[in-house]
């Protein structure tokens, strides 16, 4: 069985990750494809770093419980570090449009990405198949012990910009501690819940593995937002023929909400001190 946030689905010998899926995968008969916001399986060690990073995300200054130590927003990094340092294993030709793509949370938060060889609080990876990231503060765990904590498997150079756009941000998103909006408590989306099951059966999921991953939904004291965003650009596509109310149905969103802009801005809000960038001591 997949454990929620914790697991790479795998179709065939790729990983995969979906909710930017290429363009080939949007056919009805295609094998659907679901991106994996990946956590660290030991919630302990993931509330060690994630409290190391930034002493906001202790639970216990807010009497969130233990268990609820592996919420999302517990995983944010801190804001007052301003540079964020992204490395990439490879560097193929289209790389500067992922630079570009990703800047575009920028003009919403008082963080800095810094691209290039440096100690990584973010290593990417172009390995053929899936794309896929680990969520906030999980990505310093494995891009400093030179493992890829974010993949885009899909680009070459005959991507379209939409597609650099829409799955660069989302990633990117998810790094910053963004999480799947159709996870959202204020939700209410109604699924058939048959047709979602042999929907991905396609892809090789159980009637269980659907109920974590499709189904489940996160305490409203997990998510960073506000209200449910059916636009974010975190949220998964949903096709006509999974939901019995038509309003539910939710296209491939390519660019970042206005909600997903006031969300990030308060997570990492700008620095106004007139303080110089600067990096945090790890």
């Amino acid at each position: 069985m997949l454990h929620r946030r914790s697991f790479l689905k795998h179709v065939g010998y790729a990983a995969v990750c979906s909710c930017c899926s290429l363009n080939g995968a949007r056919a009805a008969d295609a094998v659907p494809l679901v991106c994996t916001e990946l956590a660290l399986p030991d919630y302990k060690l993931a509330l060690e770093i994630a409290i190391d990073e930034n002493l906001a995300n202790d639970p216990a200054k807010e009497n969130v419980t233990a268990s609820e130590a592996i919420s999302l927003y517990k995983k944010k990094w801190n804001p007052d570090r301003r540079i964020l340092n992204v490395s990439f294993l490879t560097e193929p030709k289209y790389l500067q449009k992922v630079i570009t793509q990703a800047q575009g949370w920028e003009s919403y938060i008082g963080l800095k990405f810094r691209f290039g060889n440096s100690s990584p609080d973010v290593l990417v990876a172009f390995d053929e198949g899936g794309s896929w990231s680990f969520v906030g503060t999980d990505s310093r765990y494995y891009a400093q012990r030179g493992r890829p904590s974010m993949n885009f498997g899909w680009f070459d150079d005959a991507t379209e910009e939409e597609e650099f756009r829409r799955t660069t941000l989302h990633e990117f998103g998810h790094a910053l501690s963004l999480v799947h909006e159709h996870s959202h408590p204020s939700g209410d989306i109604s699924w058939k819940k048959q047709a979602v099951y042999d929907y991905y059966a396609k892809q090789g999921w159980t009637p269980p593995d659907v109920d974590q991953q499709v189904f489940a939904k996160y305490q409203l004291s997990q998510v960073n937002g506000s209200a449910y965003d059916p636009t974010s650009i975190m949220h998964y596509p949903i096709a006509k023929e999974l939901v019995s109310n038509q309003a539910d149905v939710v296209g491939w969103n390519t660019k970042l909400s206005k909600l997903d802009q006031e969300v990030i801005s308060k997570l990492y809000p700008s620095n106004d001190r007139g303080l110089p960038s600067r990096e945090v001591a790890l």
